[in-house]
């Protein structure tokens, strides 16, 4: 047999190899810490909350109803680069069952309140224009803003669900001699550090009355900060 003959039959069955052997799916990203999620979830809350505060104290200061819109303008904006910013950062991690379902339904979330915010925007603006528009009806644009803003409090409201299962992806499941899950997945200095991040946002709050959901949703996670869990640094019995 020559050797262009066997040059043929090697790269026939080597294409044929390629086409029979079973593609495989990529492996699926590793699972981010735990520890590095609920941070970044601290840390949005703070940032909502802080600029939640801010847009509606422009609000309270606006005088004339041009300057009312042109702030509400403004705050929405700036939700939804934030909100946007948030989604990047959170498409970039993964949970396993049964932690596997937060992270998806944070960003429905958020992209929820960007498009309400969006809404908003766009009412605003129509009310700002110099000329009113012909077949623009005002009154019923005017009814229509406090519906999304009760809408975007719902959507807001994701947050809070998800507190207490935040808080529990710091929970080892390993049980001791007593059949108890009673450690958490972070050491002393680490949980001290998350009660300082949560410190920001609860400074000076009571800690009983009624509460935007992300101030309640920090109370969750610092209560179960509280409840006694021994953290990972700390003797198993």
């Amino acid at each position: 047999m020559s050797k262009r003959t066997i040059v043929v039959l090697l790269l026939s069955v080597g294409i044929a190899a390629g086409q029979t052997h079973p593609s495989h799916a990529p492996a699926p990203n590793p699972e981010t810490p735990h520890l590095r999620f609920v941070k970044e979830f601290v840390r949005e809350l703070i940032e909502d909350e802080s600029r939640k505060a801010s847009g509606e104290k422009e609000l309270g200061e606006a005088k004339t109803p041009n300057e009312k819109f042109s702030a509400g303008i403004y705050f929405s904006k700036s939700i939804q680069l934030e909100l946007r910013s948030q989604i990047n950062m959170l498409k970039t991690m993964r949970l396993k069952d049964p932690f596997d379902t937060l992270i998806p339904s944070l960003v429905s979330s958020y992209q929820l309140q960007i498009n309400l915010h969006q809404k908003l925007i766009d009412i605003s603006g129509k009310f700002m224009a110099v000329v009113p528009k012909e077949g623009v009806d005002y009154q019923a644009l005017a009814a229509k803003m406090p519906e999304i803003r009760a809408e975007l409090d719902e959507a807001r409201k994701a947050l809070f669900d998800a507190a207490a299962l935040v808080f529990m992806s710091l929970v080892d499941m390993k049980a001791d001699s007593q059949g108890h899950a009673n450690h958490l997945l972070i050491t002393k200095a680490e949980k001290a550090g998350l009660e300082d991040q949560l410190g920001i946002i609860l400074k000076d709050l009571p800690e009983k009355g009624d509460q935007d959901y992300y101030i309640s949703a920090a109370m969750i996670l610092r209560g179960g900060l509280q409840k006694g869990f021994k953290c990972s640094d700390e003797p198993w019995e």
